[in-house]
């Protein structure tokens, strides 16, 4: 769209008149005028093409992936909200919607609007049941531009079968050996990936200790007639102390922000007790007992053993167990195993790494573990301390 002025007639100036004559006034009055016009013509002309620019702009408007994925994941949630009675019933069966029902629900616009014309994309959101809550999980599928990229498929690229890294071992994968890139960061704390379990899903231990040491039991114990404690975990001091910090609100305690417990899912928590001798290094041990659908709990010795990549390691009180070994830190820390031939001792990681039969009312920090969904997306790092690994 065009603009016209109508300036009307202006006088020409007369070249035969004098040099020294001054101009008139009417001259002035006319020139201040046409200055004016064409400041205020250039200012519209201006002002109409920054216009026609923004509207282009904001009619070809092109979204980051990272922003079709949530329009897709609030769209989703949007559609369940509306038909509850099709979100899944059981945490073995999800349930997954594609955009073109979205899309034709007109819950979201066509994927054309998101992307630009220029690619061709599709995508459907994957949701699942963990302990009675909705997990909504994306995936977009762009072409070679890009695809969402679940963690799992990241983290098991790296798999090693000598020195330090991530090892298959049977149908799950563990990291073992002194520097190993495992760390995952979440919203309030970093973690380690001790292994990806059998069932797909991602063991994390706290990279740090917690706020307060605690005793494993200090109950009294009528089979050596003082308060030394009870080493039977799932009745323990230890258990309600970390089960304070998966739910405490304190925020110099918090670990896990709403949406960290919202990709946490319930394990088979392994309470076995071990005598010091036993050379198993697969948990068989310690889950011919077990505790079920704990969202929080500590890690087994069969566990800390496997960081280590020394041969000399055999049972959980060989020294040699400390050595290249991720685990091992400078501080005390539990183990949720206790001690087989006896009712008052569990087993403790010591500051320099040497995992002891411990009587249970000692102090020691409970360096609590979790159980991270599998099917979580994988946003960015390398898996080093830093540059961890971050999920969507």
């Amino acid at each position: 769209m065009g603009t016209n002025f109508n300036v009307g007639s202006f006088n020409a100036i007369n070249t035969n008149e004098p040099r020294d004559k001054k101009p008139s006034s009417s001259h002035n009055v006319n020139d201040d005028l046409k200055k004016r016009l064409l400041i205020f013509g250039g200012v519209i002309v201006i002002g109409v093409v920054l216009i026609a620019v923004i509207l282009l702009l904001f009619s070809n408007k092109t979204y980051s992936y990272d922003d079709i994925e949530k329009i897709m994941t609030n769209a989703a949630e949007a559609y369940f909200e509306d038909h509850p009675k099709r979100l899944p019933v059981s945490e073995s069966r999800p349930v997954a919607i594609d955009v073109d029902v979205l899309v034709e629900s007109e819950y979201m616009k066509e994927m054309i609007e998101y992307t630009g014309e220029e690619k061709s994309c599709s995508g459907r959101v994957n949701v699942y049941m963990n302990d009675g809550e909705y997990l909504y999980i994306p995936r977009l599928d762009c072409g070679e531009d890009y695809v969402t990229q679940p963690l799992k498929e990241v983290v098991i690229k790296d798999v090693v079968v000598d020195g330090y890294g991530l090892y298959e071992v049977g149908n799950s994968y563990v990291y073992r050996g002194e520097t190993v890139h495992n760390y995952l960061e979440l919203d309030n704390a970093v973690w380690r990936i001790v292994k990806i379990t059998d069932d797909g899903n991602f063991l994390l231990i706290l990279d740090s200790d917690m706020s307060e040491s605690v005793p494993w039991d200090d109950r009294y114990n009528s089979q050596v007639g003082y308060n030394i404690g009870i080493n039977t975990f799932s009745a323990s001091r230890i258990k309600d102390s970390i089960l304070e910090y998966y739910d405490t609100t304190d925020e110099d305690k918090i670990i896990l922000s709403e949406d960290d417990k919202s990709k946490i899912v319930a394990f088979d928590l392994c309470t076995g007790k071990r005598s010091v001798s036993d050379t198993a290094t697969d948990n068989s041990i310690e889950c011919s007992e077990v505790l079920e659908n704990q969202k929080i709990g500590l890690l087994t010795a069969s566990d800390f053993m496997m960081g280590s990549v020394d041969p000399n390691c055999k049972t959980i009180s060989d020294y040699s167990c400390q050595n290249y070994n991720y685990l091992a830190a400078s501080y005390k820390w539990w183990l949720v195993t206790a001690v087989k031939d006896n009712t008052d001792e569990a087993y403790g990681v010591s500051s320099s790494g040497i995992a002891e039969a411990t009587t249970t009312s000692s102090y020691m920090y409970p360096r609590v573990v979790i159980m991270l969904d599998g099917n979580v997306l994988f946003k960015s790092g390398k898996g080093t301390e830093a540059k961890p690994y971050k999920i969507k």
